[in-house]
């Protein structure tokens, strides 16, 4: 069992704002971290030459000169657009861009505009890789909600899929990454992202409503890293 990722994800930020550059730049890192994706982030205040192209740019078109006539990004770069004006918008679908952000974008919005484009930085996710010949998968570590210990296997639940492999929850535990995933319980993991509020003996999932137990043993520690993870609100 092991983790495995193609290449880092390569994002550029082109904005002469130093706030909407701050924002995006917090934003894009902590959805990075959320996703399990492996993210390269890059920034310029104007748009600059380029050899090789970048997975994603992110252009705004308030704060920077771009050209009225040639390709911005190029073929291989996913383009997201980011302006308060409708003409620029207007003007900037001669470009295709793969999505459109106002400047007032949050972390809803801006994840919004990265779901639109995902094939763009598929390379840069993170992947369980199961060495079993006959349970062999692929799987993106980003996806999985929970994971619970069943008899000799472990259940790596998605949003509509469970996929059983033959893993002991401690080797499960010591290769995926904490943040996100955290123990709540002897036979169960937990990504941090999918919990919509804890009590005292249970953790709620988003979505569906769906409750894990919580041991006591995980109980303080559990609490203080949703704490962290959530802003400082778990419910």
């Amino acid at each position: 069992m092991k983790l495995t990722v193609d290449k880092a994800a390569v994002f550029l930020v082109c904005t002469a704002s130093p706030a909407l550059r701050e924002r995006l730049r917090t934003i894009l890192r902590d959805w990075a971290r959320r996703e399990c994706v492996e993210l390269s982030l890059e920034q310029a205040d104007a748009l600059p030459e380029r050899t090789q192209p970048v997975d994603l740019l992110f252009l705004d078109m308030d704060s920077v000169g771009v050209p009225e006539r040639g390709a911005v990004g190029g073929g291989e770069t996913g383009l997201i657009i980011i302006s308060g004006d409708a003409g620029r918008v207007i003007r900037s679908y001669r470009w295709h861009p793969a999505a459109f952000l106002k400047p007032d974008l949050d972390a809803r919005r801006v994840a919004e505009a990265l779901n639109a484009c995902a094939d763009r930085w598929q390379q840069g996710r993170y992947y369980l890789e199961s060495p079993f010949r006959r349970n062999s998968f692929h799987l993106p570590i980003g996806r999985i909600r929970y994971i619970e210990a069943y008899r000799h296997y472990c259940l790596l639940n998605q949003q509509s899929l469970s996929v059983r492999a033959r893993f002991a929850m401690g080797e499960l535990e010591s290769v995926l990454p904490s943040p996100p995933f955290f123990r709540c319980h002897k036979s169960y993991l937990v990504h941090l992202d999918a919990v919509e509020k804890m009590s005292y003996t249970t953790l709620t999932l988003r979505d569906d409503g769906y409750c894990l137990p919580v041991g006591r043993t995980y109980q303080e520690a559990l609490r203080r890293a949703l704490y962290e993870w959530q802003g400082g609100d778990v419910g």
